[in-house]
């Protein structure tokens, strides 16, 4: 039933330039022409401290969903934990925590040494809403890349592996910059 929701969600979505399943994720990329710009969006990470997506500009952002009740959820969180190290000089990783407690999250958090900030649970509705059609509420995990300018480049709906976000990211690290007609949010 899962599958059925995310299929029909993922087809009123903006049309990617590929799209593929692996296992139990699908992953889409969006061509240079085609990405759709990230709305900003603001929020209280696990930390108290508070985060911007406009904070991020300029560079390339990865932008994951997770709880730590969702199985999938622990089992990608080895995979971001070493490509956001691997990538710390050259991309952003944030998390965004759904449906948890702030202790649980936390606990999560320190558990696995995640050495990127999460949103809190309470802001992650404000956040999930500027991906528009890219983050489907009821598919967790989901992760988003973004790139420089702002434009949604790729998204996995499932758990990520290290193979394919290294593989995402290397493509989206090494674009030239190239322009892209500004559609603005969620591509209006």
């Amino acid at each position: 039933m899962s599958g059925l929701a995310i299929w029909v969600t993922l087809s009123w979505a903006d049309p990617p330039t590929t799209g593929r399943g692996t296992g139990d994720a699908v992953i889409q990329q969006y061509a240079v022409a085609e990405r759709v710009d990230l709305a900003d969006f603001e929020g209280a990470l696990l930390d108290g401290t508070n985060f911007s997506s406009a904070d991020m500009a300029g560079r390339v952002a990865v932008y994951n969903v997770w709880g730590s009740w969702c199985v999938p959820c622990r089992t990608e969180a080895p995979d971001l934990i070493r490509v956001a190290e691997e990538y710390a000089d050259d991309v952003s990783f944030v998390g965004i925590n759904v449906r948890d407690g702030l202790d649980a999250a936390q606990a999560f958090e320190r558990r696995l040494a995640v050495p990127y900030p999460s949103l809190r649970a309470e802001d992650s509705d404000r956040a999930l809403l500027a991906f528009g059609s890219s983050v489907a509420v009821a598919a967790v995990p989901t992760t988003v890349v973004v790139d420089r300018a702002g434009g949604i480049a790729a998204r996995i709906v499932g758990p990520t592996t290290y193979s394919t976000l290294k593989a995402l990211l290397d493509e989206v690290v090494t674009e030239a910059g190239e322009p892209r007609p500004r559609s603005g949010p969620h591509g209006r």
